[in-house]
C-alpha cells in the first residue's frame, strides 16, 4: 500500500511482552501480515500494555478507557467521519511515531498524531488495519527463525532499537544521586522513551532501590 507515495505493509499484533525485569516496559511485537517471521517491537509502557492486551483478548473493563472512548465517539456518535485505518511513520531518538487516519464527510482524508500504542489499541478495538513504513519496518526488524524467538523473558535490548545513549551519559548517572536517577527515569517515561527509561531503571536496580 501506498500513502503520500510512501510505500507501507500491514502489519499484525502478535503479542505484548514484559520487556525488562524490575520495569514497567514493555514490548508490543508487530508482525509482517504476509511473512510472520519478521517483527518489529516497540516498547510501551504498563498501562498501554494492559489496554493492548484487553483488546486482543476480549477482557476490557466495563467503563470506557481512553482509546474506547475516542474510538466510540468518532464511530458512533459523529456523522459521516470514519476511521480508516493507522499507520507508524516515523523514528527518531528511540520515539515512534503514528498516525490515525480520518475520512471526512467531503470524502478527504486527515491524519491525527498520535503514540503507536494508542494507535493499535485504537485499530484493535475498531478493527481496523495497522500499516507501517516499509522501509523503516525493514530496517528495524527482527528475523524470528521459530516461535519460542518471541521467548516472554526475553533480554530487553534485544528488543528494543538504539536509544543513542552514550557510555558517556551513562557513566554520568553513576555520580548522580538516587533522587535524581528517579527524577531522570520519570522525565524519560513522560517523554515516552520507554528504551532509556529502562537503561535508567537497570541503573537504579544496581544500587538496590
Amino acid at each position: 500500500m501506498r500513502i503520500n507515495d510512501i510505500e507501507y505493509i500491514e502489519v499484525e499484533i502478535l503479542d505484548v511482552r514484559s520487556a525488562a525485569p524490575a520495569s514497567e516496559a514493555f514490548s508490543l511485537i508487530l508482525t509482517d501480515r504476509h511473512n510472520a517471521t519478521r517483527y518489529v517491537p516497540i516498547i510501551i509502557g504498563l498501562n498501554e500494555a494492559r489496554a493492548i492486551l484487553g483488546e486482543k483478548h476480549g477482557r476490557m473493563p466495563q467503563r470506557p478507557l481512553t482509546h474506547t472512548l475516542f474510538a466510540d465517539l468518532l464511530t458512533d456518535h459523529i456523522p459521516d467521519y470514519n476511521l480508516e485505518f493507522v499507520s507508524i511513520d516515523e523514528f527518531h531518538d528511540g520515539i515512534y511515531y503514528a498516525s490515525i487516519v480520518i475520512q471526512s464527510p467531503t470524502g478527504t482524508y486527515f491524519n491525527v498524531d498520535a503514540r503507536p500504542s494508542d494507535a493499535v489499541a485504537i485499530a484493535l478495538h475498531a478493527k481496523l488495519p495497522i500499516f507501517f513504513r516499509k522501509d523503516l519496518f525493514e530496517e528495524l526488524m527482527h528475523i524470528a527463525k521459530k516461535s519460542s524467538d518471541y521467548q516472554e523473558t526475553a533480554d530487553f535490548m534485544d528488543f528494543a532499537p538504539s536509544t543513542g545513549t552514550s557510555p558517556a551519559a551513562e557513566t554520568e548517572w553513576e555520580t548522580m544521586s538516587l533522587s535524581e536517577l528517579k527524577d531522570l527515569l520519570q522525565n524519560a517515561i513522560d517523554e515516552e522513551n520507554y528504551e532509556l527509561a529502562a537503561k535508567i531503571q537497570e541503573e537504579i536496580d544496581k544500587r538496590g532501590a
